[in-house]
């Protein structure tokens, strides 16, 4: 009788440990899905044309999202910035938070407008974190418009992301701005004012630095600042210095100019609170989330042009990053 009680254990005990190293082999658990969403423009924000471009910063619309997955359907926001030639041709980004019953969904996207046999097609990619019952969950989508059209997404929420890890970033960057006035277009019906203004139109330049996963970088990317209110919104890319390593992680950044250090002349020093937000990427950073804040001190120098100028500003910042990637190159 203990012979068999004996075996019976060793069964039980082993089929114990089998389920154990399965659960620790599993692979990520992603549950994919598919979605359309609804957005419709409350707020045009500050928007200008100049007759070739189409510029505006921080306009916000309405959302309502069905999807396969309950979980991310809702209702919510969208707060959307972007650089377009008058063909609708262009770089946008943003930031969305939307939620329903369960929780809420907030997340940061980038995105292109293309000409394609005559319609402008939209191609975004997204990821957010969840709060409430999604805590700790995550969704990436991709997702496609055309002629302004409903938003199709495909996309998956991961449950099994790794704990936030440390982020750390510093360089040097000169970023290039140049003053766009064109005619201030009407923040509810997007039509001309008659009024003229300015907004800032930046580009990343030269520079490189150091961070975390990464190593040695470089970035790529735009923005747009008011130089009245001194908000600032940008897009942009990491990109290793090793053009072999293909992991890209990107990034979207909400910044403030203090206008008590702001110089009207554009020429000498001012200082810019930012916050940066990881919005995926490529490779190991496809699902990434996280990001930093932090003040830095731009020193703005003047060109042979009178309309173009030269940012340079000496950065170092520490944050947090998530993703589902392993994490050589890290801290």
């Amino acid at each position: 009788m203990r012979s068999w009680k004996k075996k019976v254990m060793a069964i039980l005990v082993g089929y114990a440990v089998a389920l154990a190293m399965a659960a620790f082999a599993a692979p990520r658990r992603e549950t994919p899905f598919t979605a359309t969403a609804v957005a419709t423009w409350v707020n045009f924000g500050t928007a200008l044309d100049n007759g070739t471009n189409l510029l505006m910063l921080n306009a916000r619309a309405s959302a309502v999202v069905k999807a396969s997955d309950p979980r991310v359907a809702g209702t919510g926001s969208v707060n959307c910035s972007g650089i377009w030639h008058t063909s609708k041709v262009g770089k946008l980004w943003g930031s969305f938070r939307w939620g329903n019953p369960g929780g809420t969904w907030e997340g940061y996207w980038q995105g292109t407008n293309s000409l394609q046999n005559g319609h402008v097609i939209m191609c975004l990619v997204m990821t957010a974190e969840g709060s409430g019952v999604y805590q700790g969950l995550v969704f990436r989508a991709t997702s496609t418009a055309t002629d302004s059209g409903p938003i199709q997404w495909t996309g998956c929420i991961i449950n099994d992301r790794q704990e936030p890890r440390r982020y750390q970033s510093n360089g040097l960057r000169l970023d290039r701005g140049i003053n766009v006035t064109g005619m201030l277009l009407d923040p509810l019906t997007l039509r001309p004012t008659g009024t003229y203004r300015a907004l800032e139109w930046i580009v990343i330049g030269s520079g490189g630095g150091e961070a975390s996963y990464l190593g040695r970088t470089t970035e790529a990317g735009l923005g747009l600042l008011d130089p009245v209110t001194g908000v600032c919104s940008m897009m942009g890319t990491a990109m290793p210095a090793d053009s072999e390593q293909r992991d890209l992680l990107y990034w979207v950044a909400q910044a403030t100019t203090d206008l008590k250090t702001r110089v009207t002349t554009n020429l000498g020093t001012r200082v810019v609170s930012a916050q940066v937000h990881f919005a995926g990427g490529t490779g190991r950073f496809q699902d990434a989330t996280g990001g930093f804040s932090g003040r830095v001190a731009d020193l703005i120098s003047p060109t042979p042009a009178p309309t173009v100028f030269q940012n340079t500003f000496q950065y170092e910042a520490t944050g947090t990053i998530r993703f589902s990637g392993p994490a050589e190159g890290g801290d």
